[in-house]
């Protein structure tokens, strides 16, 4: 498959660009795209992209579709959508924010009733500037699904990241007896399954750390998000995998550094 974008503000890459004043609407904030790129003087528009893993978010904003993920979550949490409000971007300390939090409080009352945690993850880029390239040619009308950019995907950077804030906040739900829901596409969370070998990740009611893998599937000019599986986690479970990883052989390593003295690509220290 040809690396290229797959959506630009909210559309699919097929259609051109809009020229009316509202042309870097973003359909998923209900507003003017609010990613940026060095490189050029207006918004880095592009929500996915096309990749040898399929169609792939790079925006988190792109979950945020028709509220479906949080509808999906609330029926999941509460049982209901009544009395549930969100709110985004609430920090705690010592543990750092949480991207939304959905809340379920007592009828005609600020009282809360139950809660939880909502956090958004989607993947990023390498060779961005190659990406830049396809923003620039799509606003200039070239069809950038006939070219293929030369950007990867730098998935392993995004579940190293993510991993860490799962067995942070993980563990304060589980203290709190509160549930998180993370919020990622089937080929990452695969991606993570596979990289620290966890096992034991049914859905369980009975896990704080949950996993609600979408997709993008295809709808004429746009694409819908669309609630594939669910996973689970306990904590424990997360760190148990992620302590067991098996170093590689320091040998490989003594070789890399041998091969770079050979190269002089070394800086001196004298």
């Amino acid at each position: 498959m040809k690396s290229n974008p797959n959506e630009i503000f909210g559309i699919s890459a097929k259609e051109p660009i809009r020229t009316s004043s509202n042309k870097y609407f973003c359909r998923f904030l209900n507003s003017q795209c609010d990613k940026q790129s060095r490189m050029i003087n207006y918004p880095m528009g592009i929500c996915s992209v096309n990749h040898n893993v399929g169609k792939a978010i790079i925006c988190p904003h792109r979950f945020l579709e028709d509220n479906i993920v949080f509808t999906d979550i609330v029926k999941d949490a509460f049982g209901t959508t009544n009395n549930v409000i969100l709110f985004s971007e609430v920090k705690l300390n010592n543990v750092g924010s949480f991207d939304f939090v959905l809340v379920k409080h007592k009828p005609i009352s600020s009282k809360v009733d139950d809660f939880c945690i909502v956090e958004f993850q989607s993947d990023s880029t390498t060779g961005t500037g190659k990406l830049v390239d396809a923003m620039i040619d799509s606003v200039n009308n070239i069809n950038v699904l006939e070219n293929k950019y030369n950007f990867g995907l730098n998935t392993y950077n995004t579940i190293k990241l993510s991993y860490i804030q799962m067995l942070i906040k993980g563990q304060v739900m589980e203290k709190w007896d509160k549930s998180i829901y993370w919020v990622v596409q089937k080929y990452v969370y695969e991606n993570m399954i596979n990289r620290f070998k966890l096992t034991n990740m049914d859905f369980s009611k009975n896990n704080n750390t949950k996993f609600f893998l979408y997709d993008l599937f295809e709808n004429e000019n746009i694409y819908n998000l669309k609630l594939i599986d669910t996973k689970s986690s306990s904590t424990n479970n997360l760190i148990k995998a992620f302590t067991m990883q098996v170093p590689p052989p320091i040998d490989d390593f003594i070789k890399v550094l041998e091969n770079k003295i050979e190269l002089k690509l070394g800086i001196s220290v004298k």
